[in-house]
């Protein structure tokens, strides 16, 4: 039953969490400016007779479904543009240290070390595959070769799980055939959840917890920010470790991919889009003249 109630709480988490922090920064830049109960007039005035007289419980509640609505927006809005700000500093020459380009970088790899994985396992057993691999290797020699001559091929990469992965590397668009992997990315995981896998609820705890680490980062910017204009400039001292959760919140997101990639190259998850590795015509690189 836990299991069941968890992926619920981390749908309310992330929201509330986000809106009652947008709540706090708000507070703290104008609550100074609202008026004592005994001074207020108008609209505050009602506000206060009405808190009166709802109660401290209906107060509570109100505020959390406050919080929970602006988070709502706000989350969806602080990513959106969290990926578009990183997107566009992936264009320059900063991108190397975004946090979105170690990530494509990380799951690209995940998903062709499975692609290359899969492949080498069809090298083994599929003749036809095999023969297509060792007429490449014939016809444009890599330069750095594990055996002395074209008469050794077969028989490396029958006894050598290693030299398998190293032809398929060298023979194959592995990028290519990875990227048809990835593009069947929710495809993948859509039949994991249906199936109630373990690793789609992993990737879907991991995926929340990257997504809560970086919805944060406005939110507290915002408290950041409006402490340094009312109190004291020392406050944007904290700016460096609220970056660092974008950091490890797209690490968490990388986490996840990792962990799908995983799933499917252990061979415990059987996906049909990871099945066809082993019949379907694979794109071989293309050797200059």
């Amino acid at each position: 039953m836990l299991v069941t109630l968890l992926p619920g709480v981390r749908e309310i988490r992330t929201p509330l969490t986000v809106g009652y922090t947008w709540l706090l920064a708000l507070w703290l830049a104008i609550g100074h400016r609202i008026p004592q109960p005994g001074r207020a007039s108008g609209l505050v005035a009602d506000v206060y007779r009405l808190a009166r007289a709802a109660g401290p419980v209906a107060i509570g509640i109100a505020v959390s479904v406050g919080a929970y609505i602006i988070g709502v927006i706000a989350t969806r809005l602080g990513l959106s543009l969290t990926y578009a700000v990183g997107d566009a500093i992936r264009r320059t020459p900063a991108g190397a240290i975004t946090p979105g380009h170690n990530r494509e970088r990380k799951a690209s790899d995940a998903i062709v070390y499975v692609v290359v994985t899969r492949l080498a396992e069809r090298l083994s057993e599929d003749e036809a595959f095999r023969g297509k691999v060792i007429e490449q290797l014939t016809a444009h020699p890599p330069p750095d070769p594990p055996a002395e001559t074209s008469a050794d091929w077969e028989r490396l990469l029958l006894a050598s799980l290693w030299d398998r992965h190293w032809a398929i590397r060298h023979t194959v668009e592995v990028e290519s055939v990875a990227a048809q992997l990835r593009a069947d990315h929710f495809g993948i995981l859509w039949r994991l959840r249906g199936a109630s896998d373990p690793a789609a609820l992993e990737h879907d705890r991991l995926q929340a917890e990257g997504d809560f680490r970086i919805a944060m980062f406005a939110p507290l910017a915002a408290v950041c920010i409006v402490t340094a204009i009312r109190w004291s400039p020392w406050f944007l001292l904290a700016f460096p470790l609220l970056i660092t959760l974008i950091y490890v919140g797209v690490a968490a997101r990388v986490e996840a991919e990792e962990s799908l990639a995983a799933a499917l190259g252990s061979g415990r998850v059987i996906d049909p889009a990871l099945a066809r590795l082993d019949a379907q015509s694979i794109p071989m690189k293309e050797r200059p003249e």
